[in-house]
């Protein structure tokens, strides 16, 4: 089940390197990790996350609606949502990647202070798909490292050769975006000279996995940890 404890301790079990989470915010201000606005889609009930408190949220099954790589349900085991703040206590030297979800400063600054609180700021990245947030959580922890948005990619890309510095370490994209493709030299080592690391979603596929590798890319992020810790030689923990 996504976004939980078990999927995070089988992904270290096969050598993952990083655990990459998206992360939204209840009612009453705990930041949940979780991926849709909605728990519809993975869990055994209905509503808002962020028009949910903790306990509420807490009271569903996370794994309700996945079955494991054999078909076996996971209804019968306890799988439920966790907070970061317990994912910062379960995983206390997990590299950490964290998506913001939801587009406000008050989401922001509930994860940087999660973040703060835990001494964190060293094994996170933070990212989002909302500028705004994200300049939220720059402001608030100018010291932790981001990924690039949306608007910082495209100046990547078409203005490559002018761009002297960037405010990110990372960028986490898609092999291509509407049609552009986003794994090529050029766009490589321009991002590469301003030392920004290129990291790729969401890549299930052995042979793309071996393209990636291939092309000297800092990571991928994937479903299928097993075959991509297989195919880069890593041993799965006993």
């Amino acid at each position: 089940p996504e976004n939980t404890a078990l999927a995070f301790e089988r992904a270290l079990g096969f050598g993952a390197d990083v655990l990459e989470i998206d992360v939204r915010l209840s009612a009453d201000g705990h930041v949940i990790v979780t991926h849709d606005a909605a728990v519809d889609r993975t869990c055994d009930g209905t509503g808002f996350v962020r028009q949910m408190s903790l306990s509420q949220l807490k009271s569903l099954h996370a794994g309700w609606r996945f079955n494991d790589l054999e078909g076996r349900s996971y209804r019968d085991q306890p799988v439920s949502l966790i907070t970061l703040d317990e994912m910062f206590e379960q995983f206390p030297t997990a590299r950490i990647n964290i998506d913001i979800k939801d587009n406000d400063r008050e989401a922001a600054y509930a994860i940087a202070r999660s973040v703060t609180d835990a001494d964190a700021q060293n094994r996170v990245n933070v990212g989002s798909f909302h500028a705004q947030a994200l300049a939220h959580f720059r402001r608030a922890l100018p010291d932790v490292t981001t990924a690039a948005t949306q608007s910082e990619v495209a100046s990547l890309y078409f203005g490559r050769s002018l761009i002297q510095t960037v405010n990110y370490h990372y960028l986490q994209i898609p092999c291509a975006y509407y049609g552009l493709p986003l794994t090529t030299e050029s766009f490589l080592q321009s991002a590469r000279r301003l030392n920004v690391q290129c990291v790729y979603w969401t890549i299930n596929e052995v042979q793309s996995m071996q393209t990636l590798v291939h092309k000297g890319v800092d990571g991928i992020v994937t479903d299928r940890v097993d075959l991509a810790c297989e195919l880069l030689g890593k041993k799965p923990s006993a």
